[in-house]
């Protein structure tokens, strides 16, 4: 599994990007598109491997591939969709949108509709703080139990969390 690269960008379009390695030339999808071509950058790498396609997803901080691979976790998210989130904010900027159970930012995002945002609220914020999630901030309490069912909360549970 490869974790990390260092070499030289070589191409860069519509987030992907050629990186040589000492004469190897590795596509990487990548969330930052500040790069300069002809430099020499460093990159962290998630390596995602299906039965038909080997991707690698960069990343220029150590950070941005930890909330990437914690939005992985999430159901229904996925290696193009999580790029997505990383893309539209840094992993400090989706952090506070997780802390404050801001549905909006997660909307907004292509591909990313209210029951997917909810999701990602109510899976990852317990694994960045020891905080209670704000359910109150999760508008529309039908939805929001229709996204604790999918979830696999039985029936009692949710209705203690969400009273």
């Amino acid at each position: 599994m490869i974790g990390f690269l260092s070499g030289i960008a070589k191409d860069y379009r519509r987030n992907l990007l050629l990186l040589d390695v000492h004469g190897v030339g590795y596509k990487v999808l990548i969330s930052n598109p500040d790069i300069q071509i002809g430099k020499p950058l460093d990159i962290y790498i998630h390596t995602h491997v299906r039965e038909d396609e080997l991707s690698l997803f960069g990343f220029r901080t150590n950070a941005d591939l930890e909330m990437f691979e914690n939005l992985l976790t999430v159901s229904g998210i996925g290696p193009k969709s999580a790029l997505s989130i990383i893309t539209a904010g840094s992993g400090e900027i989706i952090k506070k949108a997780l802390l404050d159970s801001n549905l909006n930012f997660f909307t907004s995002i292509s591909g990313i509709g209210k029951k997917s945002a909810q999701r990602i609220i109510i899976e990852l914020r317990s694994k960045i703080t020891n905080d209670q999630t704000n359910l109150e901030s999760l508008e529309g309490n039908p939805i929001l139990v229709d996204a604790l069912k999918e979830l696999g909360f039985k029936n009692q549970e949710i209705n203690s969390v969400v009273a």
